[in-house]
């Protein structure tokens, strides 16, 4: 090879390594930045608080991450959109932390976020507010099961007022609503039917007979769906309640109550149906005639796979509006949703708001 040759082919490996030193730099930058979200919870004293959740919600996509403080009040997330703004806040029991605001608009890779827990002023004390009445009720059904119930009132006004019915799950009871009934409902001056499903608190009377629930009743369409036509009916026989504004709200067993109130009753202006099981949900409305379920807010969280699924797949069957919400990182089912997240208890009360 002459001295010419040999010059032109060190020119053209010099200019493929060159090629090949871009194209890896272009692999390189193909990947975006994301976004980091770190910090400590600690209390008054400056001490690190473990076992705090950190609420961090997604502003764009209305989604909520919940995280749990380590034994250092550590906590940590990565693979954030950095265009997006993130509300960020802490909570242990009665003690929680101001909001703080990850903006998208900052070029601010690494977050680091410190929340000290203080004592807040509960939205109620426990106790029936003032303008309140509660009283405690008795539902019969057609098939004479009694159901206990707990019955608020707005007092004070003559007009009609919309009125919520919440629906625990199996295995509860209604007091597993209490928290979120002083909390939350009460509040917004809406009447409230919360009730023991048969076989449940003290729902266990059938004529003269003391009945426990069964696990083969769930999928009866005989036994709880019979409980909620008695309360249905029973609020349409109260003359202050709205029945163009009845809302339903239920929690695993209770949230296949709410989609079947949902297509059944045309008193249930919208519903919410916390940790729904498809099947349960399909088998017992089957049969029934012109059942359009619609105005559905399905919440379920990461952690459960068969609820989000469940939910996914009842969406497909529920008319305008319906949305599907899910919370990451947490594996509560139920009431538990709204009583032990805050941020899913402001979700339902918009959802409601919105479509009653």
């Amino acid at each position: 090879m002459n001295q010419r040759n040999l010059a032109r082919v060190m020119l053209v490996i010099s200019v493929l390594l060159v090629f090949s030193g871009a194209a890896a730099l272009a692999l390189k930058k193909k990947e975006p930045p994301t976004k980091t979200i770190r910090g400590q919870v600690v209390d008054k004293t400056n001490q690190p608080v473990l076992g705090a959740k950190i609420f961090i919600r997604n502003v764009s996509k209305k989604t909520t991450t919940v995280l749990t403080s380590d034994e250092s009040g550590l906590f940590s997330i990565y693979g954030l959109d950095p265009k997006i703004d993130f509300i960020v806040h802490a909570e242990l029991g009665k003690l929680a932390s101001e909001k703080k605001t990850v903006s998208g608009y900052l070029n601010r890779m690494d977050n680091f976020l410190n929340f000290e827990l203080v004592e807040t002023i509960p939205p109620s004390s426990g106790d029936t507010p003032s303008g309140f009445e509660q009283i405690e009720v008795e539902l019969v059904g057609a098939d004479q099961f009694r159901l206990a119930a707990d019955w608020y009132e707005p007092k004070g006004t003559q007009e009609k007022f919309p009125t919520v019915l919440l629906i625990h799950g199996f295995g509860e009871d209604r007091h597993t609503w209490d928290p979120f009934i002083q909390s939350y409902l009460l509040p917004k001056g809406w009447g409230v039917l919360n009730i023991d499903l048969r076989g449940h608190g003290r729902s266990t009377s059938k004529g003269n007979e003391k009945v426990q629930a069964q696990p083969s009743w769930i999928m009866d369409p005989n036994q709880f769906p019979a409980d909620l036509e008695a309360a249905v009916n029973w609020l349409k026989s109260k003359k202050r309640v709205d029945v163009n504004r009845i809302a339903c709200i239920g929690g695993g067993l209770g949230a296949d109550l709410a989609y079947l109130a949902s297509g059944k009753f045309e008193e249930i202006r919208t519903a919410v149906a916390l940790s729904s099981t498809a099947e349960i949900s399909q088998t017992w409305a089957r049969g029934i005639q012109n059942f359009q379920p619609h105005s559905i807010l399905y919440i379920a969280t990461q952690g459960d796979p068969p609820g989000l699924d469940s939910s996914h797949q009842l969406e497909k069957l529920t008319g305008f509006p319906v949305q599907v919400r899910v919370v990451l990182n947490s594996n509560l089912k139920g009431s538990k949703l709204v009583c032990d997240i805050p941020e899913v208890s402001q979700l339902v009360l918009e959802w409601i708001q919105k479509s009653m």
